[in-house]
């Protein structure tokens, strides 16, 4: 009846729905993982950047509003270049966590496996979800039609 890619989809989705199973805990978990883990990344690229900056130019970090002392270009470059490493910085924490999570846990969190889906998977997710409601009502119907 469906192409190929959607019965594909389908039996992709529901593998991922009876495979994982989200405890309560798991949500304020994953929670502090990727805030404690962004956090401490941004901390140490930040304190990278501002050594790395005064090492390489022998000068202390420009001051941003500091308009007497510190050149224009110096500003903008000491922002790129700490701003870059510090968004690759919290980039590879968060892949870090998340990973670390999939092995402790077993799955990805909740919310990132929501994220995951493509359109296709969405789907397929919500014919499953309900033909099994429709399932469960037939099922209960005819129990209840058999005990009469």
């Amino acid at each position: 009846m469906g192409s190929k890619d959607t019965k594909k989809a389908v039996s992709t989705a529901a593998a991922k729905a009876d495979r994982t199973k989200h405890t309560p805990a798991g949500g304020p978990v994953w929670r502090i993982l990727s805030i404690g883990s962004t956090v401490l990344a941004t901390k140490v690229a930040t304190d990278v950047a501002q050594r790395s900056w005064k090492l390489a130019t022998g000068r202390s970090v420009p001051v941003k509003g500091d308009y007497e002392r510190e050149r224009t270009r110096d500003v903008i470059l000491f922002t790129a270049l700490s701003s870059m490493l510090i968004s690759a910085a919290r980039v590879a924490a968060e892949r870090g966590a998340a990973t670390y999570y999939r092995n402790s846990a077993g799955h990805l969190p909740e919310r990132l496996e929501e994220e995951t889906l493509s359109p296709t998977d969405r789907k397929a997710y919500a014919k499953i979800a309900r033909t099994r409601r429709r399932s469960e009502f037939l099922l209960r119907r005819a129990i209840d039609r058999a005990a009469n």
